[in-house]
């Protein structure tokens, strides 16, 4: 493969010269503020504030290896607002376990309708998911429950989702799969690698990892298109840091243009297979597809066809439409596709700051506060 030589990208509007795993059973924690917490609190901050509170919360944690950092640092963030913590037994009826809790952290936003309807009935006044995608939770019955749905901004993983996406690229430019067997074998000064810079990376969903994202990717030399849901007019370009922008309506005029796309929507029943047969027909021939977002994002099916067949040049994917990605999938053969096991947000700042914000908003609702990041009809 050799991007390098790819060739010059299609006219298009621009308005600036470019610049150069299967889970386990749910655990939960209940946890609850004690007047007897001594916490490490500044003066005037909201735990000083909220020290002559009684207050419960549950906290929803997927018992997976996977996660169980981000689980200390949940319980280690509670615990600096003075929130102590015990757990609940998943085994044990739901009921009495909600009872009397005013807030759900979520770890993951994987509840199910049982827990939303025991948490609706024990009037729960936040269910906090910690992390940004809603497709894994019963969003249906929290939306339906008036239970107030709060997740975390995207701006918590961007830096390592857009550090991730160009790590994906680089490995598949730069022919990172034949390196060690070329190493192995003795097979030196043979390489065929490609470069980035004057090529067209169109960027889908110009969010907080999008406008990232942009920001490295120009910083190798690379023209940036954006394409979202807003409208063209209402589009700042210094401000999403982009070169070009075009609406989702014109998705084959920027894919038409496309060295490269990388996918950073949330998935909804609208964006599910953003990429499919029809669309990567249009995607420039010998292009790259970068997935750090969601799986089913792409029909894995077609991309793995449009790969076989030369269309699509390479892939760099972190996450898939079957996760754990099964052992016999062809993707797993192929050297020209890098992947990486769903851990691009996988960062213990990530972590850190997830947990802070989840911990945060429960204190605020313990104090009679409005949530923030609150997840309404029209953000859906």
């Amino acid at each position: 493969m050799r991007m390098g030589s790819m060739p010059a990208s299609r006219s298009a509007p621009v308005t600036r010269p470019p610049k150069r795993r299967p889970l386990a059973s749910t655990m939960w924690a209940s946890v609850e503020i004690r007047r007897s917490c001594k916490p490490v609190a500044k003066p005037n901050s909201p735990t000083r504030r909220r020290a002559s509170l009684v207050s419960e919360v549950l906290v929803v944690h997927v018992a997976a290896s996977a996660l169980e950092p981000i689980f200390s640092e949940i319980l280690a963030a509670l615990q600096e607002r003075g929130i102590e913590s015990d757990f609940f037994d998943a085994s044990a009826p739901l009921d009495p376990q909600f009872a009397d809790k005013k807030v759900v952290i979520d770890i993951g936003g994987w509840g199910r309708p049982e827990h939303i309807e025991a948490a609706r009935a024990a009037g729960v006044q936040l269910w906090q998911v910690v992390g940004y995608g809603l497709d894994h939770l019963a969003l249906d019955e929290v939306m339906a429950s008036g239970i107030p749905l709060a997740r975390i901004p995207g701006t918590s993983t961007a830096i390592p989702l857009a550090e991730h996406a160009m790590f994906l690229l680089l490995s598949v430019v730069k022919q990172a799969n034949l390196a060690r067997p070329a190493l192995m074998e003795q097979h030196f000064f043979d390489g065929d690698a490609g470069e980035l810079r004057d090529k067209t990376m169109v960027i889908l969903g110009v969010g907080a990892s999008g406008r990232e994202l942009a920001r490295m990717a120009r910083g190798f030399g690379m023209r940036v298109v954006g394409v979202d849901i807003l409208d063209s007019n209402a589009v700042d370009l210094d401000a999403l840091g982009i070169d070009a922008y075009l609406p989702i309506s014109s998705l084959g005029q920027a894919l038409a243009q496309a060295d490269v796309v990388s996918l950073h929507l949330p998935l909804t029943s609208r964006t599910r297979h953003t990429l499919n047969a029809s669309t990567l027909a249009e995607l420039k021939s010998g292009a790259i597809v970068i997935n750090v977002a969601r799986g089913p994002l792409i029909d894995e099916a077609a991309l793995i066809e449009a790969l076989r067949s030369g269309h699509v040049a390479g892939a760099g994917l972190d996450v898939f439409e079957v996760e754990p990605l099964p052992l016999d999938s062809p993707l797993l053969g192929m050297p020209n596709v890098v992947v990486t096991p769903h851990w691009a947000a996988a960062t213990r700042a990530t972590m850190t700051r997830r947990a802070h914000m989840a911990a945060g908003n429960a204190a605020r609702v313990l104090s009679g506060e409005n949530p923030d990041y609150r997840v309404l009809p029209e953000h859906l």
